[in-house]
Formats: C-alpha cells, sequence, structure tokens
C-alpha cells in the first residue's frame, strides 16, 4: 500500500480533476483533504478510505471512485438562497471538525459532551448542509434566541418520529438500536430531548449512546450486560466509518446526557441543561 502522503496527494489529485472550481489541500497532520472554493469550506478525512483500501488491495480504484462520487454532494457549492428559519437545524460534529471551520467563531454552538458539539446548521437541497454564520441572521433581524428556538424546534420535528418507533418496540436487541436514516444529521437526535426520554423509558434506566460516524447512531441500556463491550464497539465503527464523528460514549438518564470515562461508565457532569426548559 503506498505511503499516506502519496495516497493523500493521488486523492487531491482525482478531485482537483472532477471539480475545477475548488481548491483541494492536503492536511498532512489531520490525514485530511481542505476544500475551499465559492460556498465551500470542508475538511475530508482520508483514514477510513485509507484503511479500506489497505484491507482489500484488489479493490483499491473502485474504492476511490466510490468515494469520489459519494462526496458528489458536498462539494456542489450552496446556492445563493435567503436563509430560512425552516431549514435551521442542529448538527453534531466533533470538536476538529470545528476546529476546522473557517468561520467556527461565527456559528451558534452548544456543547453535547465528551469531544462533540451541536452547532446551527441549515439543510439545503441536494443533500447539503451548512453552518449559518451569525451576520445572516442578524441581517434579517433576528437574535441568537431566535435561531436557537427555531434549530430546537425543527430538530424536535425531525425526530417525532423516532419517539414513537422506540415506544413501539417490542424488545431491546441484546446489542441495542443502531439509528442510521440520515446521513448529515443523524446524530442531531442528541439534541432532541423526547428522543433521549424515549430511550432512557424504554430501557427502564440509563441508556449508552455513541455517534462513530455521522450517520449512525448507537445506544444501548447501559443494565444489560454487553453494555461491557460498548465502548470497544463504538471505537470500531469509528476506525471504520467514512464519515467518522467521535469514538467517546455518552450517557443519558432521559434528562441529559453526560459524558462517559473510559474507565468507568458514570462521569462528568450533565450538559445541555436548557434543553429542559
Amino acid at each position: 500500500m503506498e505511503s499516506r502522503e502519496a495516497f493523500a496527494e493521488r486523492i487531491r489529485l482525482q478531485l482537483m480533476s472532477r471539480y475545477h472550481g475548488a481548491a483541494v489541500d492536503v492536511d498532512g497532520a489531520r490525514f485530511a483533504l481542505h476544500v475551499t472554493g465559492s460556498g465551500l469550506d470542508l475538511m475530508l478525512p482520508l483514514a477510513p478510505l485509507h484503511h479500506a483500501c489497505d484491507r482489500q488491495p484488489d479493490r483499491v480504484s473502485a474504492l476511490i471512485g466510490e468515494y469520489v462520487a459519494s462526496i458528489e454532494h458536498q462539494l456542489t457549492p450552496r446556492p445563493a438562497v435567503a436563509l430560512s428559519t425552516s431549514r435551521l437545524v442542529w448538527c453534531v460534529r466533533n470538536d476538529r471538525f470545528l476546529g476546522s471551520h473557517g468561520r467556527v467563531g461565527d456559528l451558534l454552538r452548544a456543547p453535547v459532551g465528551a469531544d462533540m458539539t451541536a452547532f446551527v446548521a441549515e439543510e439545503l437541497p441536494g443533500s447539503i448542509m451548512r453552518g449559518v454564520p451569525r451576520d445572516e441572521w442578524t441581517l434579517q433581524g433576528l437574535n441568537d434566541d431566535d435561531v436557537r428556538r427555531a434549530a430546537t424546534v425543527n430538530t424536535a420535528l425531525r425526530f417525532e418520529p423516532l419517539v414513537a418507533r422506540v415506544a413501539r418496540t417490542d424488545r431491546i436487541p441484546a446489542d441495542g438500536w443502531r439509528v442510521a436514516s440520515d446521513p448529515l444529521f443523524q446524530g442531531s437526535l442528541l439534541m432532541a430531548p423526547r428522543v433521549l426520554a424515549a430511550l432512557a423509558e424504554r430501557a427502564g434506566g440509563d441508556v449508552l449512546l455513541g455517534v462513530p460516524d455521522r450517520g449512525a447512531v448507537l445506544a444501548l441500556p447501559a443494565a444489560l450486560p454487553s453494555a461491557e463491550r460498548f465502548q470497544r464497539r463504538v471505537l470500531r465503527e469509528w476506525r471504520e466509518a467514512m464519515n467518522p464523528c467521535s469514538r467517546e460514549v455518552l450517557i443519558t438518564d432521559g434528562a441529559g446526557l453526560r459524558a462517559v470515562s473510559r474507565r468507568s461508565r458514570t462521569s462528568a457532569p450533565a450538559v445541555l441543561p436548557w434543553l429542559a426548559e
């Protein structure tokens, strides 16, 4: 298998040849590609693709082709449309992702727990998401509370069907639940209080949560014997993820979230107190 540097350069050239309007630079420290351009500012991690190619050397070309095709929607510049509060949603990402955002200080953010933070994003046609900078909503006469309220309401509505599905579950699988129906905003269910309450009520107690991939959330009742292996499961999925989010584990009692220490299954003070307001 070629070196990480050569691999990154290979993917960079692939993207440059396909998307002429974007600037693509290698971020060696993060083993990622930083893509900028009109309406674009994103970081594309390469470790999952590199690992997949290392495991399947006879499919390298096919895997790279599939990867380039899969990120096409992310490399489409956003259309020049006016900001709409109906499209605002809380988006959950790891702190490293936010650190790579050129205008992170202009985003409306809320701590989630461990290494995850939520920020207000706008969902656009074509499966595109973008963080909304403060100057866009202030130009419309909105304040932070208006934007926070809109994102909270829209996020709750987005996951309301999941609340009903959890309540109707007749049994809890030994390995818990895996929710993976939304590639952009799946982790946002952590910002939906009714989902957390439904999980805890159905489990009859605390529930462990993991977001190893941006498009997948794992949940497991903390009282089950398999809870001892939950951290390893999250870590494994994080390592294999195409769009990794976090290898950390959170726990909810249905009313809040807290980070779980790797040494024990209880830890850290509760966060997101405003969710109960």
